[in-house]
């Protein structure tokens, strides 16, 4: 596994990934502008997902795939499966994609707004700010606000550049755990005040190829009232390096290859040095499809109990106790 820790250029000349790696921090210069495959073949998207209550479940996403972009917001009752989502699909302006970040962890504001849709997603050195709202093409409105604290520039992270087999294909993903959230959201006629929720930040820029699947695994809790999250993730590109890592105290420890196997109605998850073993206990899966022109995606999203242990590098064992979390496995044509 290559570690980067200098900052380096993505991309070359002729638009293949010349630094592939992974970092603690956004050590990739990302230049759109050095992008040489078809327009139509670049995604973007910033997706955020909340957990509180340890039942219920709050995703946004403000994205594009070069020739659409999409703004959701979807709330999960996991207990109950209750399931409230307001979605847009629109064409994708070149000005909303010239304006989508190149950076995840410098200051910026994203903003889409249309008549009946306004999204802002505001980052600064000390906290972030969420708001969603909308009213889609059925009546069914929504509206969130949401405050994202635990923000420090020495808070480690995920950070990923691989490239697929495909030439001039690659994919940058940034992947942040244990934010603090506070805030309202509504949907529909669900309402909910958030308190001290436990959130994800997943930001990917990518030339993918039409056909590809992914397994990706996300959570976050407080243990002994320090933060822990973990990532896990295989299928993402043509590479030896994973985004398997887990975080304790906003310190990231970086994983090998994870083994998933079936052990009766639990899913087990571990690594080869017995470093991070969870045993989870399936709740809900939140089952989507997207089917538009020729995009055609299934992603099963599976929440549950997770509990287990992980070993920090100096050989000290931390016992997790149960939490909310999620595996998802992903078939896309897109």
């Amino acid at each position: 596994m290559t570690d980067i820790k200098d900052t380096r250029r993505l991309l070359d000349e002729q638009g293949n990934l010349q630094c592939q790696g992974t970092a603690a921090h956004m050590n990739f210069t990302y230049d759109k502008h050095g992008v040489k495959f078809p327009y139509m073949r670049l995604k973007e998207w910033d997706f955020y997902q909340i957990h509180f209550d340890d039942r219920y479940v709050l995703q946004l996403t403000l994205g594009h795939v070069s020739y659409a972009m999409q703004a959701a917001a979807t709330i999960i009752d996991l207990q109950t499966g209750m399931r409230r989502q307001v979605s847009k699909i629109a064409p994708a302006k070149k000005s909303f994609v010239n304006k989508m970040p190149v950076n995840p962890e410098v200051p910026n504001v994203l903003r889409y707004f249309s008549r009946d849709l306004f999204v802002q997603f505001e980052v600064t050195d000390k906290f972030r700010r969420l708001s969603f709202t909308a009213t889609d093409r059925t009546g069914i409105k929504a509206e969130i606000n949401l405050l994202l604290t635990n923000v420090s520039k020495h808070k480690d992270k995920m950070v990923m550049a691989v490239p697929f087999e495909e030439k001039r294909c690659w994919y940058l993903n940034y992947k942040e755990n244990c934010f603090v959230v506070n805030g309202c959201c509504r949907i529909e006629d669900v309402c909910y005040e958030i308190k001290n929720g436990f959130a994800l930040f997943d930001w990917g820029r990518g030339v993918w190829p039409y056909r590809h699947e992914w397994v990706w695994g996300n959570g976050g809790t407080t243990v002994d009232g320090k933060p822990f999250g973990f990532n896990i993730g295989w299928g993402f590109g043509n590479s030896d390096d994973t985004e398997n890592v887990f975080f304790y105290d906003n310190v990231a420890y970086k994983l090998g290859e994870i083994k998933q196997t079936d052990n009766g109605n639990k899913v087990r998850y571990s690594d080869k040095n017995k470093k991070f073993v969870f045993e989870a206990e399936p709740i809900y899966d939140n089952f989507t499809k997207t089917k538009f022109l020729w995009v055609n995606n299934k992603c099963h999203q599976v929440f549950g109990k997770w509990r287990g242990k992980v070993v920090l590098d100096d050989g000290t064992t931390v016992k997790i106790p149960p939490f909310v979390a999620f595996c998802e496995h992903a078939e896309n044509k897109w």
